[in-house]
């Protein structure tokens, strides 16, 4: 939360929001909301200047210094921290792992509304965290709850006085403690112990250690002998000096201690300062694990036991005081601050990779012709048969019949991310062909980079036109040249050829009376932007509409060509009011649309009522003007002017297709498409907008 100028901090991880395991069995009984247990890091790392790339690591390339992820192009790096947890030791099909929390929850609310009365649910774990889940459901559900331990003791690290409390709180809870029960093999009914014994059970929940992923030990680091990678008191990996680790996924050398959160959590500050050190090539600052710590288990009903030293305490007080630690933790990370960044002077080692600072303009700022190449060879295979000619000419060539449509579209980055931006950016230009009914054959790039590191600016360059090309190819449109040049911002234009397939355009005046209007894609892109700018845009909204931008409409225009379309526009810059009332005036006809009916992305409502609006949004209001009854302020009226991006198609077809038109469009994947209204023989200026 303390950026560093000159230096890129990308965060990666497979979960938008990151659970905190402390405040875990909590929300399972109920305690804490979703919010209060998740640190969004969509939200965190747009306030830090991160930039955050939603996806899973599947591998590291140490030599090359890549991050493959499993559904992006592989990203670079100088250094890397890693701090992906463990994962379960010991799960079978037939139980539900607790880690990793992101995926154990949602199967804990479908498993919590599956239970049903007489059934039976068994924790399987000794430790700290087995115990507080079992109490925490023992809360959650009135079904009979086991606690299964494989050792003879329960908390067999733990002093006796912290075991004979929570033994209490068990019996108190009406927990059944089964020990010296090592599970030997699972099915959908029953557990089997070792020594033979059966223990019947409906829901069985692993709550035991956990074990190292597999690309740790496979990417070639030091690892330990459970395959955890060895770092030293800086948390430096001992093999690798370009990566770090914290957390369950560190073996500390010399300093081992359980997989606990709170080690991670006292490493953070410590791993943070050693990345800036290192890049700046200062001192590194020690880790020192500590081997007495206050331990605090929630034992349910809002009680708690705290350990330390060999002495427990347990009551309603130490609940108080570790919601106190544990709501002042999650506030640091949920309510911002704003940040300063600190003074920053570019190390030696680091100065022969910066770019110079006086650099030219007009074609002097094009991007260099060897990291262009490279570039350009690593982008997917493009062979289609329309390309006479393509990139490495003058200018393309491209062999078409019939008439041909030029459009060109683009922005400057709205996303961190620059692979999925290069999507966006591709759905989006494509829009305009499709919206006509026509088939693209190919596209021009005008690709802008901001002034990095060589290295940096070919890698970025990359990641956007891999992304472009990637929805290009599988709408089967070459990448066939462009140029590209430096700039302030990471941008990216593409100019779309395309020809019509043996039919007349479907342009915007061909709209007729009677007709129903039906959109594809909900409004509101527009909006959510601009509140992810500001850090205000909670993760389940950003991942809904990251999901909206980057669907093709090729599939929805196809259905609304074959229920008979006769006019069709996307909805985009403008807003919807803006793109309806364009189609409306070229017909000289009105429309009757319902506000209520139109439908909207999560969250975009609220946010305008908190007075959060893109940029376009007042200019795009003078639209309204159109619209009879379009002169109020409420939130419904004034997301008919919010600009879309990649947004949905707005098409006029006959009232009797609508119902099958919809019922094809809910099936191919477009579950918000629905009829917005219906077009009027009224003149264009007594156009109806029912707000309410």
């Amino acid at each position: 939360m303390r950026p560093v100028p000159g230096v890129r901090l990308t965060v990666v991880s497979r979960e938008i929001e990151s659970p905190y395991s402390g405040m875990l069995p909590g929300h399972v009984a109920g305690i804490y909301s979703h919010a209060d247990m998740h640190i969004d890091l969509g939200r965190l790392a747009t306030f830090a200047g991160a930039r955050f790339i939603h996806d899973e690591a599947v591998g590291l390339d140490l030599d090359s210094r890549q991050v493959r992820l499993a559904e992006h192009p592989a990203l670079r790096f100088d250094l890397l921290s890693l701090n992906i947890g463990g994962a379960p030791v010991g799960v079978s099909q037939h139980v539900t792992p607790v880690k990793p929390i992101g995926r154990f929850l949602p199967a804990w609310e479908k498993a919590r509304a599956a239970v049903r009365p007489g059934q039976k649910i068994v924790i399987v774990g000794g430790g700290a965290g087995g115990a507080e889940l079992a109490m925490a459901m023992r809360s959650a559900v009135p079904e009979s709850v086991s606690l299964v331990v494989a050792c003879a003791e329960l908390l067999p690290d733990f002093p006796d006085a912290t075991r004979l409390l929570l033994r209490r709180a068990l019996k108190r809870r009406r927990i059944e403690l089964i020990e010296d029960f090592r599970v030997d093999s699972a099915t959908s009914e029953a557990l089997s112990a070792a020594d033979g014994r059966i223990l019947t059970a409906d829901q069985v929940f692993w709550v035991t250690g956990v074990s190292a992923s597999p690309l740790i030990r496979a990417c070639g680091l030091e690892v330990d002998g459970q395959g955890f990678a060895v770092v030293d008191a800086n948390l430096r990996s001992v093999s690798h000096p370009d990566v770090f680790a914290a957390g369950d996924i560190a073996s500390l050398r010399g300093q081992q201690r359980p997989k606990s959160g709170v080690f991670a959590v006292r490493e953070g500050p410590v791993l943070a300062e050693n990345l800036k050190r290192a890049l700046l090539g200062r001192r590194l600052r020690r880790f020192h694990a500590q081997r007495d710590f206050l331990v605090l288990l929630g034992t349910g009903n809002r009680r708690a036991i705290a350990s330390r030293g060999g002495r427990a305490f347990e009551g309603r007080w130490v609940w108080w005081w570790k919601d106190l630690i544990d709501r002042r933790f999650m506030s640091r990370f949920n309510q911002l601050p704003l940040m300063q960044p600190e003074p920053f002077s570019l190390p030696q080692a680091l100065r022969a990779d910066a770019p110079d600072p006086m650099r030219c303009g007009g074609c002097g700022a094009k991007i260099g012709a060897s990291p262009l190449l490279r570039v350009l060879a690593r982008l997917p295979p493009q062979d289609f048969s329309q390309v006479a000619l393509g990139i490495g000419d003058d200018a393309a060539l491209i062999r078409s019949s019939g008439d041909v449509i030029l459009t060109v579209d683009g922005f400057r980055s709205l996303i961190t991310d620059p692979y999925l931006f290069g999507r966006i950016t591709a759905h989006h230009s494509l829009n305009d062909v499709l919206a006509m009914a026509g088939q693209p054959v190919s596209a021009l790039a005008l690709a802008t980079v901001p002034l990095m590191a060589e290295v940096m600016m070919e890698d970025d360059l990359f990641q956007m036109l891999k992304g472009a090309v990637d929805v290009l190819n599988a709408h089967g449109v070459p990448l066939v040249g462009g140029h590209s040049a430096e700039g302030a911002e990471l941008s990216l234009a593409l100019t779309i050829t395309g020809t019509m397939r043996g039919m007349a355009p479907l342009a915007k005046a061909g709209l007729k009376p009677d007709q129903a209007l039906i959109l594809t894609k909900p409004l509101g892109t527009g909006v959510l932007l601009a509140a992810n700018m500001r850090g205000r845009l909670p993760a389940a909204a950003l991942a809904a509409l990251m999901v909206s931008l980057d669907t093709s409409n090729a599939a929805a225009v196809e259905i609304l060509v074959d229920c008979d379309a006769t006019a069709m526009t996307d909805v985009s810059g403008f807003g919807f009011a803006g793109h309806l009332s364009e189609m409306l005036r070229a017909s000289n006809l009105g429309a009757d649309v319902p506000v209520a009916k139109l439908p909207s992305l999560p969250g975009a409502l609220a946010l305008i009522k908190d007075g959060v609006v893109s940029s376009l949004q007042v200019n795009n209001l003078q639209a309204l003007a159109d619209f009879n009854g379009g002169q109020g302020t409420t939130a419904a009226l004034q997301l008919l002017a919010d600009p879309q991006t990649a947004g949905g198609m707005l098409a006029g077809i006959p009232r009797e297709r609508a119902a099958e038109c919809l019922a094809r469009l809910s099936e191919a994947g477009y579950s918000a498409a629905c009829e917005v209204g219906t077009v009027t023989r009224n003149g264009v200026n007594l156009t109806e907008v029912q707000d309410v």
